[in-house]
Order: structure tokens, then sequence, then C-alpha cells
């Protein structure tokens, strides 16, 4: 134990200056691993930045690896209040979903455009997101599709959607934007009309059920597709409409549901070190030094795995982490989760709901999920897996590289008075050398997956265009 206790005095007391594109630390680069490169750009002549001793991992950290991260379990977990979530055909048609526009209010939003699969299934062009209206902007940044199913990676788990948790199912966090003016600014009713214009062969094919009657035998729409659910105008169509629009606007969403499942980031080399970790291979060569100090810190004194666990590296569970409500078109507060909860237990299109396939509502999350003090200005943990990805970070977008949010964390959050509702006991000062700082990045961008096949991230050829 001195002997360890003498090494780790050594590691964080090494010099704190080292170049973000730092190498590999032994002589040899580690399989997978980025060549060593020279200080400053310089070439093989300039003297190399000095890489960190070698690490070593105190019990505690040992099994902090062990048993709180762990590699990616061989299937998804369950969605049992959606029959379609794991139909390939569901997934192909949902896919076609994913990249239509046409249901829009200008034609042209699709969920593609918030979801960029060029930009990791997020959002980049600003800190939040616009639609059709170009000065209308939403109020939290648009969080990626990747590993959204996952969730915390245990069937046992709730598996809640938006930054604030009020979808408690992917499908019906589909069924969101569609009608938000600032995102989508569409209609369930234009969609339903579109799908019977469009896609009718293919739906009754997806669900094996005969999709409900939308245009008269003249042609004529059955119900006007400017009416918006929810509206004083949808109240007055007769339930038996409503009934029908809500049938094929869930199967929408049901199958948006069923693509995004296959949006999955595995064979990161994380999982290559973990695996030979658990063999046993403590000085595994797949991680440079310097990536393994950033682990040593991420388990240990950086307090990540607080919150950042299992094999998504998230516990999809809501914290108040004071991120600041800065930047531009985010609102001055936020509740976060003590606003998305109340949503989701009232959702129109919850588990519990006659819409969903989940015939034991008992197991609904919603009915055994209470409001907390501390879900005041909480946010959902976004896991780590292709983190490098999907910039900028935070609910608000205000974060532009990893190495802020490392600063972020380090200061232990923002100031007392720019987020609303108390800071988490697991945000703290963490006062992190610069070295470790930047070990903890370089450790975080061992997380990124092998690329998504290209059938995934294009967008298919849609009927009728």
């Amino acid at each position: 134990m001195e002997r360890t206790s003498q090494r780790l005095r050594v590691v964080f007391g090494l010099a704190l200056a080292f170049e973000a594109g730092c190498g590999a630390g032994a002589d040899q680069p580690a399989p997978g691993a980025p060549p060593p490169q020279a200080a400053n750009g310089g070439s093989s002549g300039t003297p190399m930045t000095p890489a960190p001793a070698a690490v070593a991992f105190t019990q505690e950290e040992e099994d902090a690896i062990k048993f709180t991260l762990s590699l990616m379990p061989a299937a998804l977990p369950k969605d049992p209040s959606n029959r379609l979530a794991d139909d390939g055909a569901a997934a192909v048609l949902g896919q076609k979903f994913f990249f239509e526009t046409r249901y829009s209010s200008n034609g042209k939003v699709s969920c593609a455009t918030c979801h960029d699969p060029k930009m990791g299934f997020q959002d980049n062009r600003a800190n939040t997101s616009s639609g059709p209206i170009a000065t209308m902007f939403t109020g939290r940044h648009a969080p990626t599709v990747i590993n959204a199913a996952l969730g915390s990676g245990k069937d046992s788990d709730a598996c809640w959607h938006f930054w604030d948790g009020r979808a408690d199912s992917q499908w019906s966090q589909a069924l969101g934007p569609p009608e938000s003016d600032v995102e989508m600014g569409g209609t369930r009713t234009g969609i339903a009309l579109l799908l019977w214009d469009h896609y009718k062969a293919e739906y009754e094919a997806v669900t094996k059920t005969s999709m409900p009657k939308m245009r008269n035998d003249d042609g004529s729409p059955v119900v006007d597709t400017k009416i918006k659910g929810g509206t004083p105008e949808w109240g007055l169509l007769t339930q038996q409409v409503r009934d029908a629009v809500n049938e094929i606007y869930v199967n929408f969403g049901k199958a948006i549901a069923a693509y995004e499942r296959k949006i999955v980031s595995k064979s990161a080399r994380f999982d290559a070190f973990l695996a030979d970790f658990a063999a046993g291979k403590k000085d595994s060569t797949v991680f440079t030094d310097e990536e393994k100090l950033g682990l040593k810190v991420f388990v240990g004194k950086g307090l990540c795995v607080s919150c950042h666990r299992g094999p998504n590296f998230t516990d999809w569970k809501f914290h108040n982490v004071g991120e600041s409500q800065l930047g531009s078109n985010v609102p001055a507060t936020d509740k976060g989760r003590a606003a998305g909860l109340e949503t989701a237990i009232n959702g129109e299109f919850a588990c519990t709901s006659k819409w969903s396939d989940q015939s034991d509502h008992s197991k609904c999350a919603v009915t055994r999920t209470n409001l907390r003090t501390a879900d005041e200005g909480a946010f959902k943990t976004p896991g780590l897996r292709d983190i490098t990805k999907t910039a900028p970070y935070m609910h608000t977008g205000r974060l532009k590289t990893l190495e802020e949010v490392v600063d972020h964390y380090d200061r232990g959050g923002g100031s007392p008075g720019t987020y609303v509702g108390t800071l988490s006991p697991d945000v703290q000062k963490l006062n992190l050398t610069t070295q470790e700082k930047t070990a903890l990045v370089k450790f975080m961008q061992t997380l990124d997956g092998a690329p998504l096949p290209n059938a995934l991230m294009e967008a298919p050829k849609l009927p009728g265009q």
C-alpha cells in the first residue's frame, strides 16, 4: 500500500502543462491509440511534452471501475409500452418519418433538423434550436438521440426523455416536437393525412391494422389539418375522429422510436480496456497512461461516477448541477424536473394512457415517481458515449467544449443565484490540476464508439418525392 501511495504522489506531483493533442505516454502507442505528437505541433526533433508516470489504481478505484462501469448490454432494455419497438420493418418506416419534412409548417423541418446524424444526432447550429420560424428558439439545447433508448441500461429503471423527463417513453417523446410552434409547427391532423396519402400501405403492413380513413369519398380531408391536439378546436371534434387521428399519430411516434433504437454507440476503446481490466490485465495497453490517469480521476477525485455510471455512463436520473441560466435564448429561470414530472404524470401519451401497449399500468414509472425538493432546477444526466460528437453541452448548450465542462465541475458549478433550486451535494469544488483536467478529457474521448452504418445516417427515399 505504501508503494502505491508513493506512485500516486508521483502522479499528482507531475508538471501541470499538457498539450491537448498529447499522445501515448509509453514508448510504443497502445493499440488503437493515437501516435505520440510533438509538443506545440513540432517535428520529431522537438522536445515532447512530458508523459504521465505509470498510473496505479487504488483498490477503491479498481472497485469503482469494476462495479460502477460496464460494457454495453447485448440488447437494449425493453419498452413494453411500444409493441413496435424492436420491429425491423417499423424501424425502416420510422427512419422515413424521422427525415420527413412535409408535416412541418414550412415543409422544411424534420426530426433530423435538430437531431442531425452528421452532428451526433443533436443540434450544433446554436446553443438552442430553431424551427420553421427562424426568430423563435427552444429554451434548451436539443439532446442527442445516440443511446437514448439505452437509458441507464437497466430494464428495471425508468427511461425518461427530454432534459426534464416530461416523456416516459421514446415514442411519446417523438410526439411532442411535431406540434410545437417553436420546433416543427405541425399538427397531428396534418400528419395523419400525410400518412394516409403517402404511407398507407407501409403503415398497415407494419402495424397490421387498417389505417383509419383520413379522406372523404370526395377526396376532402376528414378533419381540418390546421387543428392541433389540446386546442379548443380539437375538443370540438367527435371522439371517433380524435381517436382515429391519435391512433395514426401514436403509431407514427412508435415507428420513429423503433428507428431511434438503432442509433446505438458501441465498440469504444473503453470497452476494450474494460474487457482487459475485467480479465485481470491491469497493465492493459489499450489506454495510454494519460487516459488511465483520466479514468482514475473519473472514478475518484473527479466524482464523475456519482452520476455517470453503468454501460451508458449515466444514471438517467435528475440532478441540479448548478448550470447557470445564461446564454442566447436561454430563459432566466428553468425549473427542470420539477415542471417535467408533472407533465409526465398527466401526459396524454404516458405509459398509463390507453395508447400505451403496457397492459399492467402498475409497472409504469409514472405510478411510482414523486416530486422531490431536489427536482427543482434538476436535469437528466446525459450519457457520455460518443461525447466528443455532441457539443455544445449542458441543457443550455452554453459550454462549447469538454474542457469547459470539466472547468464547470471543477469550480463546483455556477454562481448561486444563476440557477434555480439547490445544488446537488455531488457537485463540489474539485481542485483538479491542469494535468488531471487534460487527462480527464482524454479519457472521455475513449468513449467514442465505432461509426454507425451509413444506411442509418442517411435520409431514405420518401414516397411521393
